[in-house]
């Protein structure tokens, strides 16, 4: 049963968590317009950095919160230790994160980056991990909010990080043009407020001790997913460091803008994913034995329609927004790209038909080992790729990635689940949208606006056919558990 206040506090911990990349995005159109080609590739490489030392600053310890919080319930005292542990926890590993690379950051920056893009660890390198130390603070102190319950201090914080964030960088490209002064340090000082707003609040709701006793469950926990967070920090980053010799400084901004674009994809399927899992687990709690079913399935079906669709508006929406919001029309050159690239998102679905077993099942191992393989393979076939194809090579080498991703999922879960499913529906829909996508860039590699209007229709009229009875049933389901009382 769905109270209206879950709902409620469902919706503002999604529009709360949803407003650090609504940021994000809004300053895209500002950096392609405001920022010279040199400096818009130095934004997006030490922005990268930041989200790469976010994960290592974090040590999964976000993650693990609920987990951990939840099983104290009957202990509130406990609960309160447990905060408090954590917030020290989370300064100890930062200050030994900050101080290492204040030593040997120089050297590391040097042998990753080419000399002519000036990108130096003092004082821009050490500002985006600095900056990664506050948010990384700041997102397990906005976990701790969700599981005290306090839905509108969460959403406020929120808004207040985006507000600065905007403010201060968009006020800097004004006040500083032609340098990155502005976006780093709107970044830095919304970094600053929100690391003093969550040690408020950790110091309010915990008890500021440090106990040992938590310390073993936090490393067996938390290193799993810590190598799994850098794992998928490779899958989402790593083509861009590989392609700087490769290709010029304009193509390299160009992909990385369109790349950046999908983090509204990627949020509407976390989004979805965060919605159908829970439904899906009530499922399976009732059975005898671990396996999917139609029941579940469906949920599954309804995703692959509703992210396809998506994929498809948003491959007729971007290159008109672009011509609306991005002046300099070098930009223009990503809507050529954006179907392929589209087309490996199209295996979600199926990725996540086989994620939600691993996570049922708390089968942390094979998680990491599904996304430390194929950050591996993903290392090693971009590099080669870059060197001898250039940029085609590197999507071509993502594409592969993804369909690696799925490979290695059915393989390794295979035995901690009965998989019974419809091939057609689960594996060949999503299939059929990468290779209409790949053939349509390759005898059509310039955009065209009516093949994805075409595109729309026809897997429109598909899905009706296809999936009009899970769709239906889906809707019912959840009308009736927002009427429950």
């Amino acid at each position: 049963m769905i109270s209206k206040g879950f709902l409620k506090s469902s919706i503002v911990y999604t529009i709360g968590g949803a407003m650090p990349m609504v940021a994000s995005v809004l300053l895209l159109p500002f950096y392609a317009n405001y920022l010279n080609e040199k400096h818009f590739l130095q934004i997006s490489f030490y922005i990268s950095i930041s989200l790469l030392f976010q994960i290592i600053f974090t040590f999964s310890l976000d993650t693990f919160f609920g987990v951990k919080y939840t099983q104290l319930t009957s202990e509130p005292e406990k609960q309160k230790q447990f905060i408090g542990t954590t917030s020290i926890l989370l300064l100890l590993i930062g200050v030994f994160w900050l101080v290492v690379m204040a030593l040997i950051g120089d050297k590391v920056i040097q042998m990753v980056f080419r000399p002519d893009f000036e990108i130096e660890l003092w004082p821009w390198g050490f500002y985006s991990i600095l900056t990664a130390f506050f948010n990384s603070y700041f997102k397990t102190c906005t976990n701790c909010l969700i599981y005290l319950k306090k839905p509108m201090l969460f959403l406020g914080l929120n808004f207040l990080n985006v507000i600065v964030t905007l403010s201060i960088s968009i006020g800097g490209l004004f006040m500083f043009p032609e340098s990155i002064i502005g976006p780093m340090y709107g970044r830095l000082i919304s970094g600053l407020v929100i690391f003093l707003a969550a040690q408020f609040v950790f110091s309010k709701y915990g008890t500021y001790k440090y106990e040992k006793e938590f310390l073993p469950e936090i490393k067996q926990f938390c290193i799993p997913f810590l190598f799994y967070g850098i794992s998928a920090w490779v899958l989402s980053q790593i083509d861009r460091y590989m392609l700087q010799s490769s290709i010029e400084k304009a193509d390299l901004n160009t992909y990385d803008l369109v790349l950046k674009c999908f983090f509204g994809i990627e949020f509407i399927q976390n989004s979805l994913s965060a919605i159908i899992f829970p439904k899906l687990y009530e499922i399976w709690n009732k059975q005898d034995k671990l396996s999917t079913t139609k029941e579940s399935n469906r949920y599954f079906n309804v995703f692959t329609a509703v992210n396809i669709m998506q994929l498809i508006v948003f491959c007729i929406a971007i290159p008109l927004l672009y011509k609306l919001l991005i002046t300099k029309q070098s930009f223009y050159d990503a809507a050529k790209y954006i179907g392929i690239l589209a087309a490996g998102y199209g295996l979600r679905s199926i990725l996540n038909f086989y994620l939600a077993t691993i996570l049922f099942t708390k089968n942390t191992t094979k998680l990491l080992q599904i996304f430390g393989i194929s950050a591996l393979f993903q290392i090693g076939v971009t590099y080669y790729a870059s060197i001898y194809f250039g940029l085609m090579g590197v999507i071509y080498a993502g594409i592969l990635t993804k369909i690696l991703q799925v490979i290695l999922s059915a393989t390794i879960t295979k035995n901690i689940f009965l998989y019974e499913f419809n091939y057609f529906k689960i594996y060949m829909v999503p299939a059929l949208f990468l290779v209409v996508n790949v053939a349509q860039f390759y005898f059509f590699p310039e955009y065209n606006i009516k093949l994805y209007l075409l595109q729309f229709l026809v897997f429109a009229i598909l899905f009706f056919f296809l999936f009009r009875n899970e769709i239906k049933q889906v809707l019912v389901q959840f009308k009736m558990m927002g009427a429950e009382k």
